[in-house]
């Protein structure tokens, strides 16, 4: 029964289609920012507050925050439960919060924390929407940028990681999500390069992996086995933060990707316009002239250099290539699964498992840059912790290869990944995870690979993404006979424990038959003539979808290990970025190693 005594108004609350239209539609106008005016709706009167509350009407508020933000992206990496009204209206009153705190621009350490976590979880569900209300209302770039100017350039101790290792990579990667580089003034793109540089000369001091490359079989056994990290860095923090009503744990996304992508955009970005050294006139100008003047290859020349200094780019975030006819955030899925399925490394049922490597993600040409530090400086700073990076030169040298994916399929035996041999537990990474001395035959339709440690052969077979049947016709077959073949398909469930308020969720995942995966790789004829000959070859642990490649100059014998390097990173978007280390030192002691990226090329004249 309606009370007489309410206005007419008041009386609309008892018809809660009208009352409650009118407040979404007040709620949304304008789209950016909270939804601020509906405050003076809610201060008509008791009655229509008491209606229109986040307690009494969650659904009027979820829907605001489906015509504000973006969902697709929840939807489809997690179950119903987590887009419920209430949890929905829940995130709208913290993502208000957080967008509140950017929009001021003051940063101050661990009080950012639940912002940065906030706004970084908004750009991996980002289809357009989060980027606006955080880029266009909150002015996230700059605040980012003073983020991260708060946290790297007061070090002065450089034995110790930055005051805030958690904020520092939030701040970086939010950075690298946001900030239009062609737009940066000379003062804050400095100011980028004095903060990163430390970050990338010390790099062994930085997560870079979310678990040591020393293992390749995770999860680790809790009753035998034993964390084993050597001097692959330390392993990336752990974090819970509080989304859509539940407690999410994940891990903080690695610090020096980030920091790598933010430091070479920039220096790539000068590079424009900016005249090649002097010296440079002193070779050769093309190919041709080289060999006529009886110049022995491989030997730079004018024209190689120009072409890396000119044209050599690492991809911009935003860089519509990596979508492949999908959105931005199915983009980032790999991304968010990353993250929030491989932050344990002994635990055996990952709630949230999915796909952390797409298949054929490395078939094709990359192209791209390694930083390589003067030797005996970089000696000298791992020693003495007194030396300020800065005095530490480096160099930067071209990379690029044509990779191919082998797949060992499940009727196979993958190969086995033998011991590290130094004695610190884990698997050999210094030889890629792979057998010394194994055998490789390249056929039709993939590698037969001898394990010299078990005596026996192994198929992979060769992985074509281009082709409607990426593997042979008799390899298809038999997928299609046991069970069916398929990509990588995901689909989730929801399931109640005792407690009907908890909920657990799990990510189904069908790996289509894929057991192991290895890469194969060389250098084309025109990039080797100018930067060297070299074979790749490498795997990629399916626990978090970690690459890591060894490269071997080919003109070196089997038995010298000098000049190989390793090289470990997850692809982002379209570019495998990670560090390299050579493969003489042990994993006991910092080896000698620096930073690399290598950007996919849409064709072979980049590789």
């Amino acid at each position: 029964m309606v009370p007489c005594s309410q206005s007419p108004f008041e009386r609309l609350a008892y018809t809660r289609p009208i009352l409650d239209s009118i407040a979404f539609y007040v709620a949304v106008d304008p789209f950016l920012g909270p939804p601020s005016n509906l405050v003076s709706l809610l201060l008509t009167s008791r009655t229509v507050h008491e209606h229109l509350c986040v307690k009494n009407n969650s659904h009027l508020y979820s829907e605001i925050f489906r015509f504000k933000f973006d969902v697709a992206a929840l939807e489809r990496r997690l179950s119903p439960t987590w887009t419920s009204a209430p949890c929905l209206a829940n995130e709208l009153r913290h993502r208000c919060v957080a967008l509140k705190y950017i929009r001021q621009g003051r940063v101050s350490g661990p009080p950012d924390r639940d912002a940065l976590w906030r706004a970084y979880l908004m750009m991996l569900e980002n289809d357009g929407r989060n980027e606006q209300h955080l880029c266009q209302w909150a002015n996230l770039p700059q605040w980012a940028l003073s983020a991260v100017a708060l946290r790297c350039l007061p070090l002065r101790d450089y034995d110790d990681l930055p005051p805030d290792p958690e904020g520092t990579s939030l701040a970086l990667w939010l950075l690298w999500m946001t900030k239009r580089v062609r737009n940066e003034g000379l003062s804050p793109c400095s100011m980028v390069f004095s903060s990163v540089f430390p970050l990338l000369v010390r790099g062994y001091q930085y997560p870079s992996v979310l678990a040591p490359d020393t293992h390749f079989y995770l999860p680790l056994c809790e009753e035998h086995d034993t964390m084993s990290a050597g001097f692959s860095g330390p392993t990336t923090l752990v974090s819970s933060v509080h989304y859509y009503t539940h407690q999410l744990q994940l891990a903080v996304p690695p610090l020096n990707p980030a920091a790598l992508l933010n430091y070479l955009v920039r220096r790539e970005a000068r590079q424009d316009n900016a005249p090649l050294h002097p010296q440079v006139t002193d070779l050769p100008a093309t190919r041709q002239e080289a060999v006529a003047r009886g110049i022995p290859g491989p030997a730079l020349t004018q024209e190689d250099v120009a072409e890396f200094h000119y044209h050599t780019r690492t991809h911009f975030f935003d860089n519509p290539r990596s979508h492949g006819g999908r959105s931005l955030s199915e983009t980032l899925d790999v991304e968010w699964f990353r993250l929030v399925s491989c932050h344990d490394l002994w635990e055996v049922e990952r709630p949230l498992r999915s796909i952390v490597y797409s298949l054929g993600t490395m078939a094709g040409n990359w192209c791209g840059r390694m930083i390589i530090p003067d030797t005996f400086a970089h000696i000298n700073a791992t020693v003495d912790y007194r030396i300020e990076p800065s005095s530490v030169q480096m160099v930067q040298e071209r990379m690029s290869c044509r990779f191919e994916e082998h797949h060992c399929l499940r009727f196979s035996e993958p190969l086995v990944a033998p011991p590290c041999p130094s004695g610190l537990g884990g698997e050999d990474v210094l030889n890629a995870w792979l057998p010394r001395n194994t055998r490789i035959r390249r056929k039709v339709n993939g590698l037969q690979i001898f394990d010299p440690n078990t005596g026996k052969d192994t198929w992979y077979e060769t992985y074509c993404p281009d082709r409607a049947q990426p593997y042979s016709t008799a390899a298809c077959q038999r997928l299609l006979n046991e069970s069916g073949m398929g990509l990588y398909r995901q689909s989730l469930s929801a399931s109640t424990s005792d407690d009907d308020d908890e909920y657990e969720d799990y990510v189904e995942e069908s790996l289509s038959g894929v057991l192991d995966i290895i890469i194969t790789g060389e250098t084309s004829e025109k990039q080797g003539e100018a930067w060297g000959y070299y074979s790749y070859i490498g795997r990629v642990r399916r626990w978090d979808g970690l690459v890591v490649l060894l490269r071997i100059p080919e003109d070196k014998p089997a038995y010298d290990s000098s000049g190989c390097y390793i090289f470990r990173g997850y692809v982002h978007g379209q570019s495998l970025v990670g560090r390299w280390r050579d493969t003489v030192t042990g994993m006991d002691r910092i080896g000698f190693e620096g930073p690399f990226v290598l950007c996919r090329q849409d064709d072979e004249g980049g590789a």
